[in-house]
Protein backbone atom coordinates (compact mmCIF):
# COMPACT_ATOMS: atom_id res chain seq x y z
CA UNK A 1 0.00 0.00 0.00
CA UNK A 2 1.43 3.29 -1.05
CA UNK A 3 1.16 6.28 1.27
CA UNK A 4 0.60 4.01 4.21
CA UNK A 5 3.62 3.57 6.79
CA UNK A 6 2.29 1.81 9.98
CA UNK A 7 4.78 0.49 12.60
CA UNK A 8 4.74 -2.21 14.63
CA UNK A 9 3.89 -0.16 18.15
CA UNK A 10 1.01 1.22 16.14
CA UNK A 11 -0.62 -2.08 15.03
CA UNK A 12 0.38 -3.51 18.59
CA UNK A 13 -1.87 -0.73 19.55
CA UNK A 14 -4.94 -1.62 17.98
CA UNK A 15 -7.61 -3.53 19.83
CA UNK A 16 -8.89 -7.34 18.68
CA UNK A 17 -11.06 -10.28 19.85
CA UNK A 18 -10.69 -13.19 20.87
CA UNK A 19 -12.53 -16.37 20.12
CA UNK A 20 -14.40 -15.65 23.82
CA UNK A 21 -15.79 -12.23 22.82
CA UNK A 22 -12.94 -10.62 25.30
CA UNK A 23 -11.32 -7.34 23.25
CA UNK A 24 -7.35 -6.88 23.73
CA UNK A 25 -4.48 -5.56 22.64
CA UNK A 26 -2.70 -6.75 19.57
CA UNK A 27 0.47 -6.84 21.23
CA UNK A 28 -0.91 -8.96 24.01
CA UNK A 29 -0.46 -11.86 21.53
CA UNK A 30 3.09 -11.41 20.58
CA UNK A 31 4.20 -10.29 24.37
CA UNK A 32 4.57 -14.23 25.53
CA UNK A 33 5.08 -15.94 22.06
CA UNK A 34 5.69 -15.57 18.68
CA UNK A 35 2.49 -14.52 16.33
CA UNK A 36 1.86 -14.51 12.54
CA UNK A 37 -0.60 -12.05 11.78
CA UNK A 38 -2.65 -12.66 8.36
CA UNK A 39 -4.71 -9.76 7.14
CA UNK A 40 -7.78 -11.29 4.52
CA UNK A 41 -10.07 -8.86 2.74
CA UNK A 42 -13.39 -10.07 1.35
CA UNK A 43 -14.75 -8.76 -1.52
CA UNK A 44 -18.76 -9.45 -2.66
Amino acid sequence: MEGYNVSVEQLGRLGVYNEQGQKSALRDLWATQTAVLVLVRHFG
